[in-house]
């Protein structure tokens, strides 16, 4: 049997398996949990794919890394692992996560670091006032946006903080520290901010919320982290590379990776900035340059001026734009823009992927103005247009208690549920193949 066949047989037998992984064999490693992301597909599902079809040492990519959940799971087998993304809490999630730090130095900075902040918030320290010293970097609609969401007292702990972190002379330390900071802000419940449930849903302002304090929650997260890096191998563990970058232009050369695990944006793509940048202004990203950036993401739903990189949308795609043309204009011209882009970025993956090494593409069915996009075919019909051997697509039925995800039927139907019930159900793994 010649090495193509048995690939594409191996990678066949993977998608024929169970892949809903509602009750994992193996429980996630707890550097998953380090920070909350919105409808991240389980741990069980890329490590699936990366056992069966690499070996260590192979080069895994992630081109829209997320929180790093394939980047963990190659990591941690073993693999070398590249990922990208647009999203800067993105970046320093997937890089702390895949990051080989002692947990004994992890302590040692989280603990000087609180140190160092409870002595600014106290006044006791240079400068005096933390807040005051942290606010005057800052542009008008950075403070306007952190006074409506942050009370003053939490502010002044989170400047402190912000300050004792940026003293930390260890990137990497310092990146996991940003991190650790961040998850006492964009949190699935509580948090020190005045919005509800930052994790999952539009921020919405709760005037009789009681935020935490910062300082404490800071304190009880970084000794979470010490107890998740402990669990790491660090003699099995692979290389590890997280860039800045588009998936529509990948940095790395033809043919140089192994296996592709992805979870592209749905074309009603949930808006990740939305709850990302609460905390990211507070580490210097300014909310008008996050504001841009939020437009340059594939699936926006404000789209940045500028051509796309590809003109490679199939029939399907087409049939389904026209279809929500006729209800709004608009709405079909993001759709058409999402299909161009994840053309372009489909298109990057197939040039970088080695002969015979495999792509796994994770995607669901979304409602637009009442019209079913089954982007899942969609997708694969753009990967075959790219040159790509399309194996298989293959149902996974979603976990709706943990995976927040849109509702898979027309918003008529939807309309009729109550609750869970207007989640989305069912999502689909695209299994393709480089010739």
């Amino acid at each position: 049997m010649t090495t193509a066949v048995s690939d594409r047989r191996r990678l066949t037998d993977l998608l024929a398996g169970d892949l809903a992984f509602q009750a994992p064999a193996r429980e996630a490693h707890p550097l998953h949990a380090l920070h909350p992301f919105a409808a991240r597909f389980p741990h069980g599902l890329a490590g699936h794919f990366i056992n069966g079809l690499t070996r260590p040492g192979d080069v895994v990519l992630d081109p829209m890394c997320g929180s790093g959940i394939t980047l963990l799971e190659g990591w941690l087998a073993g693999r070398n692992v590249i990922g990208v993304d647009l999203d800067p809490l993105a970046r320093r999630q997937s890089a702390a996560r895949t990051s080989a730090l002692d947990a004994d130095a992890i302590k040692a900075a989280g603990h000087a670091a609180l140190e160092r902040a409870e002595d600014l918030n106290a006044g006791n320290s240079h400068p005096h006032d933390p807040l005051g010293f942290v606010r005057g970097g800052m542009d008008d609609a950075t403070v306007k946006f952190l006074d409506y969401w942050f009370l003053p007292e939490t502010q002044a702990e989170l400047a402190a903080l912000v300050l004792a972190i940026r003293a930390e002379p260890e990137p990497g330390l310092r990146n996991l520290l940003e991190v650790v900071f961040s998850s006492t802000i964009v949190t699935k419940s509580g948090g020190v901010s005045r919005a509800r449930d930052l994790a999952h849903t539009r921020p919405h302002r709760v005037a009789e919320k009681q935020p935490r304090s910062a300082l404490r929650q800071f304190e009880i997260l970084v000794n979470r982290a010490v107890d998740a890096y402990r669990a790491v191998d660090t003699g099995t563990v692979g290389q590890s590379a997280v860039a800045a970058g588009d998936s529509r232009r990948l940095p790395w050369q033809d043919e140089s990776v192994d296996l592709i695990v992805t979870s592209p944006p749905y074309a009603n793509a949930l808006d990740y900035m939305r709850a990302h940048k609460f905390s990211l202004a507070w580490l210097g990203d300014p909310i008008p340059r996050l504001s841009e950036l939020r437009g340059r993401y594939i699936g926006s739903e404000r789209q940045s001026s500028g051509e796309s990189a590809s003109d490679a949308v199939p029939p399907s795609a087409q049939g389904v734009i026209g279809e929500v043309a006729r209800v709004d204009a608009a709405r079909a011209r993001v759709l058409e823009r999402y299909f161009q882009d994840m053309g372009a970025a489909i298109g990057e993956m197939a040039r970088v992927l080695r002969r015979n090494a495999a792509v796994i593409i994770v995607v669901g069915p979304s409602v637009m103005r009442d019209v079913l996009v089954p982007t899942h075919q969609c997708l694969a019909d753009i990967a075959s247009r790219v040159g790509l051997d399309v194996v298989g697509v293959a149902p996974r039925n979603l976990d709706r208690d943990r995976r927040m995800m849109p509702a898979r039927r027309p918003a008529k139907a939807v309309a009729e549920l109550a609750g869970i019930e207007r989640r989305m159900h069912t999502e689909y793994v695209i299994g393709a193949v480089r010739p």
